[in-house]
């Protein structure tokens, strides 16, 4: 993730918003009709609650022969037995609650079925365990490529699996396409390889594909943990000295946990972001929070977070609480564009659309946007802000601070700010001097990392900005 939490700093302090955490959202599901036969599921314990139950009207899971599409697919989400039993229990959403129609022991039962049966046959997507597959072992197929560079990372480490990833990824289509869930696996890998220690592995990592690696890791982090665990373990993740004296570090490590908060509660958004809440401070909560949009907006597996909307693409965004709402609207240009066809006029108008003290947020992340499709080419970053009208200053502002978060050599930083319009000019050197200023401790770093790139008022300007 390329933004970094520290350019608003005045969000914040507003109270948790009120969401129902709903995993198992169900419409007219339940009332047994005597279907158990019709699945081939034995007809005892668990399996014979959630036939007779008719979950398999609703959801999908391969143990139980149910491909229901009105609820979640239990096999992608795959929720341990403490929130099946609690949505069985209370209900939620659409889905009735079960507490006055089974018994406490037939809850239990159903609960542990399902969160021991949901995804089998599909393990190797969401679970690792090292084998003897070779990346040469794999033609073309995409499990056996992400199983082999998980065990890659597991016999030589990390930094070996990650070096031959980046190589890789330049020339084949295949692993290009795949290289973020790749370095997922990796992150798995690199976590058994270090025996579970987190800052180990965290610095023996690198931000190749999209940071995956850092995501992964948090997420095989918190995987299997129990439930009334994980937020204990959530907080000490990334507490750990080799990763806190770099700022960098720090950042991935938190952003990572908020990937791993969404893939360890199924998607549910609101109890990840819940979870984020719970960290030390104001920085780690907000990381955290970028990663859980991030998850929701793009999932790391291909599954289809119900946290979006077709109709609302600033969804859900405007629902969530004030101190999430910074990071979400970092975000929401990526949500935007590919449903409006990369038109970024229309883009620009739902920018327009978002509240009041978020509009320019929006256009920031518009600016990112920009920046990756003209590939950081100062030019047509340019003109890509041009359409956006109003937005036009943000968006510059978003541009240059996704180049130099990218690389914070790269030369092409200064050079988008050296041929914008002369009104957008200082404002171009104060975005770039936030990011370099994040990456610079005392204030002579500061002011020698923006000498690179200004002089004289875009000096100040740079140095402002890294300053404030």
């Amino acid at each position: 993730m390329r933004f970094n939490v520290r350019a608003v700093r005045s969000l914040h302090g507003s109270a948790i918003a009120a969401l129902a955490a709903v995993l198992l959202v169900c419409a007219g599901c339940g009332g047994g009709d005597e279907k158990s036969t019709e699945t081939g599921v034995a007809a005892s314990g668990g399996a014979k609650v959630f036939a007779d139950a008719n979950c398999g009207g609703c959801h999908t899971l391969k143990a139980a022969g149910a491909t229901a599409t009105v609820g979640p697919n239990l096999d992608e989400v795959r929720p341990n037995a403490d929130r099946v039993e609690r949505q069985v229990r209370n209900g939620g959403g659409t889905m009735p609650a079960f507490k006055d129609k089974l018994s406490d022991e037939e809850i239990r039962e159903v609960a542990e079925f399902v969160a021991t049966s949901a995804g089998k046959g599909e393990v190797k997507k969401f679970t690792f365990e090292p084998d003897d597959k070779k990346l040469n072992d794999c033609t073309g197929d995409t499990q056996c490529i992400q199983q082999a560079f998980g065990n890659l990372a597991y016999e030589e480490g990390p930094k070996a699996a990650l070096t031959k990833l980046d190589e890789m990824q330049k020339t084949d289509p295949a692993i290009q396409g795949n290289c973020h869930p790749i370095a997922h696996m990796i992150g798995a890998g690199g976590l058994r390889h270090f025996d579970g220690q987190v800052g180990k592995a965290f610095v023996a990592g690198s931000n190749t594909c999209g940071s995956g690696y850092y995501h992964g890791l948090l997420q095989w982090k918190l995987a299997g943990v129990e439930e009334d665990k994980a937020a204990s373990v959530a907080r000490e993740a990334c507490n750990d000295p080799e990763i806190k004296s770099n700022n960098f570090n720090y950042y991935q490590c938190e952003h990572g946990l908020g990937h791993g908060l969404m893939l360890y509660t199924g998607y549910e958004l609101p109890l990840a972001l819940t979870m984020c809440h719970g960290l030390a401070n104001e920085f780690e909560q907000v990381s955290c929070s970028g990663g859980v949009f991030m998850e929701n907006l793009s999932s790391s597996f291909g599954l289809r977070s119900r946290w979006l909307k077709k109709d609302n693409l600033l969804y859900p965004c405007n629902i969530v609480s004030r101190q999430d709402k910074l990071y979400c609207y970092l975000l929401v240009s990526s949500r935007i564009l590919p449903e409006v066809g990369w038109n970024w006029e229309k883009a620009a108008d739902w920018c327009r659309r978002s509240e009041k003290d978020f509009v320019d947020i929006c256009f920031q992340s518009y600016g990112r946007d920009a920046s990756g499709a003209a590939t950081q080419n100062p030019e047509a970053a340019k003109g890509y802000c041009a359409r956006a009208g109003s937005g036009e200053r943000e968006c510059i502002f978003g541009a240059v601070r996704d180049i130099a978060n990218n690389n914070s050599q790269d030369p092409r930083a200064g050079q988008l700010c050296e041929i914008v319009k002369r009104s957008l000019r200082s404002h171009c050197f104060y975005g770039l001097g936030s990011i370099l200023g994040t990456q610079n401790a005392d204030a002579d770093g500061k002011r020698e990392a923006c000498s690179k790139f200004a002089r004289g008022r875009d000096l100040a300007a740079c140095v402002d900005g890294a300053t404030t």
